[in-house]
């Protein structure tokens, strides 16, 4: 399934793609025993019975509306968390000048704000503040079925889907005090990476049945349809599943929560004469079997 949040901001509904049209899915949550009015996380731990009510929606003619028609926002609106990995592709952290020999072997995560979600084709507003904008094409990972200390060998089960996602980031932003007074402690990664439309995801949630396994997923960047990043999945330091572990480890995941997983070699911030994001520029990203996700850069 290929699963959506549709329509203005601040008000999308959930919906199921089809086709090319966004099914609405008020009625197949009632139908369920859901909320009507809920968001389409409360239908994550359901997705075989939602899959049921979904084939029966169509088959009765519910209505469709044209994808190109309606906003696509965020297809997880209200995730009670986001996860977000860093230096997880040696690739990017190479490309940075660390030395080969001195590669990190523990997952490095932190957390972004709900309020940094967007849609796929939303704009991204860089800040008054940064004159380094860059971008970063990562595979999210979203939670359908929650739990603690949740093994490798069994996070599969725990996860609802994937889709693609932005991790926009303001470099300039992020040193703060931490080089003036040689504390690493004092880097601002919130500053650098927090701000509000600095993730953008979409089009869509597809589920792990559709979408399969993540290794063989190609993950591609173009600003201004020049080509930036071009890797696959599979060279990630740390696979998704192990991702799941090591958050869950620390606390207990809920459906929803989104975990992005890093991104590799291709930002800005890796090239010799960095080509930062200006405002006019469009970022274009394509993941196997997840769609493409376009957003222009606008100044606030």
């Amino acid at each position: 399934m290929r699963l959506v949040s549709f329509g203005p901001r601040g008000s999308e509904l959930p919906g199921a793609v089809v086709g090319d049209s966004v099914l609405p899915l008020g009625r197949v949550l009632a139908d369920i025993g859901l909320e009507r009015a809920g968001s389409l996380r409360s239908a994550l731990p359901f997705l075989g019975i939602l899959g049921e009510g979904i084939d029966a929606a169509l088959k009765r003619g519910d209505e469709l509306i044209p994808v190109a028609r309606t906003r696509l926002g965020p297809p997880i609106v209200d995730p009670p968390n986001i996860f977000c990995c860093g230096a997880n592709y040696f690739g990017h952290l190479i490309e940075q000048g660390i030395d080969p020999a001195k590669m990190p072997t523990l997952p490095v995560i932190f957390l972004k704000p709900a309020s940094a979600l967007s849609g796929p084709a939303d704009p991204i507003v860089r800040p008054v503040e940064c004159a380094q904008f860059d971008y970063e094409a990562e595979l999210a990972v979203v939670i359908g079925k929650g739990g603690r200390r949740i093994s490798a060998d069994r996070a599969a089960e725990h996860i609802a889907g994937y889709m693609i996602s932005n991790d926009v980031s303001a470099r300039d932003l992020g040193e703060g005090e931490s080089k003036k007074l040689n504390m690493a402690p004092l880097f601002q990664v919130m500053r650098m990476k927090g701000w509000d439309t600095f993730l953008p995801t979409g089009p869509w949630l597809v589920t792990l049945d559709e979408a399969g396994g993540y290794e063989d997923i190609r993950i591609q960047t173009w600003v201004n349809d020049e080509p930036r990043q071009d890797a696959y999945a599979k060279e990630m330091a740390n696979s998704p599943y192990q991702l799941v572990e090591w958050v869950s480890a620390t606390t207990t995941l809920r459906p929803g929560d989104i975990i992005t997983t890093g991104t590799p070699a291709g930002p800005a911030v890796g090239m010799s004469s960095p080509k930062w994001l200006t405002p006019g520029d469009a970022v274009r990203i394509e993941m196997t079997g997840l769609g493409s996700m376009k957003t222009s850069v606008v100044d606030e």
